[in-house]
């Protein structure tokens, strides 16, 4: 080592040693933006109390129906928008039972679900015979479906008796059960919450799931009513993408990494030519915030160095 590369890397460690240490993080709880944010702790533990209320009341409503040892519990609450529980609907629930649900003066606002699995059991059970072969091939009879209906609007009836007693919302039901489809006429950025309660015996609980408009809770959760008239409420979306397209973004252009020894970098001077892993046959990649997105080459726009843009990125 020279006199010169001595002296480099002692300035070096001189450098390092001045730099402080790094803070460390602050602790922070991770927010997933695919899912509203509408109830604070406090409106969670006022619904979580409607919530088990609810469940005394359904619980009343199958001891009488199939079997007086029934039980109901109240599982989760959990928040969602529209338009994800319908694409869920549609993908995965597509062979679940479904009652609808409005308000007089609001229309529909929300619907209550009987996955295909809880409504075997349940006609099984409303029949007095657990070990029949009800569903099979993953379809109902008539005779079972009629029975079902019965099964569905007396739980519904028992939740929208629990509104009424529990915070004075009364609820209406829908004419008919729905078999595999959204059952709402809205499937956008609405935002609705999932209240889930699990029945029967622990070895295997029925799910049994009601879903409501947040606004429709407000009044029991402590969360101040905001009046959105549906103008505005149409009006949400391009709002919102607006004011996504006016965030800032970091655009990069990268080269394939290359390595380096140590003392070939310590001796790079202005001119030098450095000889790159990238093949001038390959394109760019570029990067949207980290993410790389596209694929590009490298061009000039009025004397500016710019690039013209491929396609995009399809390996990630």
């Amino acid at each position: 080592m020279d006199l010169a590369q001595e002296k480099l890397l002692n300035l070096m460690n001189q450098m390092r040693s001045q730099v402080p240490p790094e803070p460390a993080a602050p602790e922070c709880t991770d927010v997933s933006w695919t899912e509203p944010h509408h109830f604070d702790a406090s409106a969670i533990e006022c619904i979580t109390d409607l919530a088990n209320a609810l469940a005394g009341f359904m619980q009343r409503t199958l001891r009488d129906l199939c079997d007086d040892a029934f039980e109901v519990n109240f599982n989760a609450m959990t928040e969602h928008y529209a338009y994800l529980l319908a694409e869920q609907i549609e993908q995965d629930n597509s062979n679940h039972y479904f009652l609808s649900l409005s308000m007089q003066g609001k229309g529909p606002v929300g619907f209550v679900e009987f996955p295909f699995e809880t409504c075997t059991q349940l006609i099984a059970q409303m029949l007095r015979d657990p070990e029949s072969q009800i569903g099979e091939e993953d379809r109902l009879s008539a005779l079972e479906k009629s029975i079902l209906q019965d099964i569905i609007i007396a739980i519904t009836d028992s939740l929208r008796e629990g509104f009424s007693t529990y915070g004075e919302i009364i609820l209406e039901k829908g004419e008919k059960v729905i078999h595999g489809q959204w059952p709402l006429p809205f499937h956008q950025l609405e935002d609705m919450c999932r209240i889930s309660f699990q029945a029967g015996n622990t070895e295997t609980p029925l799910e049994i799931s009601l879903h409501l408009l947040d606004e429709i809770v407000d009044s029991i959760a402590g969360v101040p009513t905001m009046r959105i008239t549906p103008e505005q409420r149409q009006k949400m979306p391009e709002q919102i993408t607006e004011c996504v397209g006016a965030a800032a973004m970091e655009a990069s252009v990268w080269l394939s990494p290359s390595m380096m020894a140590f003392q070939d970098i310590l001796t790079l001077e202005k001119g030098d030519f450095v000889l790159l892993d990238h093949k001038v046959t390959t394109p760019l990649n570029v990067q949207i915030n980290g993410q790389e997105c596209f694929k590009a080459w490298p061009a000039q726009s009025a004397g500016r160095g710019a690039i013209v843009l491929a396609g995009q990125n399809t390996d990630s």
